[in-house]
């Protein structure tokens, strides 16, 4: 597992759930809510159907992770994005750590991090160029055009860019295309 990532989410079928007050038997119901997002005039309301887990112990009724994948599904499907783990998967199909997939696609580590842990949803623009990334031979593609401003066609590393400006005194006269040109000092 790589830094600051999540662990693995359990599925519904594995996973254990046990009260966190007093350790009982949970049952899972399924309700339905109107999530809320967003504020003002801009406030959209998406329907969702979550777990809430109620122990027969206790009876206390909570939400866990699960909920909050629902949810996160949910509102990644109102605005047309890829989830979380979708993105996460997308980079592992690759076999790729956050820091090589961030290298070899110009995304920010630290924003790629944030996307897959769905603590932040990315913009339709990056969602687009994610789902290009998936597409079959893109990577590759990338990769080669990479290599190649790396390096010439012979293998080479380019030059670096020569000055474009250099200083020049008061007095120097420069020649372009035919043309005289003569640097005047401005008065102070």
């Amino acid at each position: 597992m790589e830094r600051g990532e999540a662990p693995e989410e359990a599925t519904e079928e594995t996973a254990t759930v046990s009260c966190p007050h007093c350790e009982g038997v949970v049952e899972t119901i399924m309700h339905e809510e109107v999530l809320q997002y967003g504020a003002g005039k801009s406030a959209v309301d998406i329907d969702v159907v979550l777990p809430v887990r109620r122990c027969a112990s206790c009876d206390i009724e909570f939400l866990d992770h699960a909920a909050e994948r629902v949810k996160q599904e949910a509102l990644c499907r109102h605005f047309g994005v890829l989830t979380p783990w979708e993105i996460r998967d997308i980079r592992r199909g690759f076999g790729l750590s956050r820091a090589a997939f961030s290298e070899l696609t110009g995304l920010g580590e630290a924003t790629l991090g944030r996307w897959e842990a769905g603590a932040l949803i990315q913009t339709l623009a990056n969602d687009r160029y994610l789902r290009l990334l998936a597409a079959p031979g893109v990577i590759d593609r990338l990769r080669v055009v990479l290599r190649l401003t790396d390096h010439d066609r012979n293998g080479r590393k380019p030059r670096r860019a020569e000055r474009r400006f250099r200083c020049l005194d008061d007095t120097e006269v420069i020649k372009a295309k035919g043309r005289m040109f003569r640097l005047h000092k401005e008065a102070a």
